[in-house]
């Protein structure tokens, strides 16, 4: 296995085990407390993170780098997912649980990630990829409604 598939399964796990703490935090702090204390911390580590992309770039591949900036109104839409996402999962995971929030996650980008690949990256659509979202939205519907 190729050192790269790990970082998935390691996003997989932060996504969730992220959602997971927030929903306790929320419990404690409410769900307001919570955002700020989050972004806060996740500005600080970008900016961390920008500082040392900025004083280092050897260290980095060509699209880590420091480039110039010419912003786009569209750059935008990303922040505004995060916010949605870290909002929301706390909130999903509340109300149904880790588990059916993971299968319909996953079911959910399975069926985003095939549209951008064929629309964006121009990747064809597969039979493999058409049954594994055929499998992923089964395991969302037995998950769900049997016990």
């Amino acid at each position: 296995m190729q050192l790269a598939m790990l970082l998935p399964l390691a996003l997989g796990a932060i996504g969730i085990l992220q959602g997971a703490l927030n929903r306790i935090m929320s419990n404690n702090i409410g769900m307001s407390w919570m955002l700020v204390i989050g972004n806060i911390i996740t500005l600080l580590v970008c900016l961390a993170f920008f500082l040392i992309v900025k004083t280092q770039p050897q260290l980095f591949p060509d699209f880590v780098k420091v480039k110039e900036l010419s912003f786009k109104w569209w750059y935008l839409i990303p922040g505004i997912f995060g916010f949605l996402f870290v909002a929301g999962l706390p909130l999903a995971i509340y109300k149904l649980g880790a588990v059916k929030v993971t299968v319909g996650m996953i079911a959910a980008q399975m069926m985003t990630s095939v549209f951008w690949d064929i629309y964006v990256e121009g990747i064809p659509f597969s039979v493999n990829k058409g049954v594994g979202i055929i499998f992923a939205i089964m395991s969302v519907v037995m998950i769900t409604f049997f016990k």
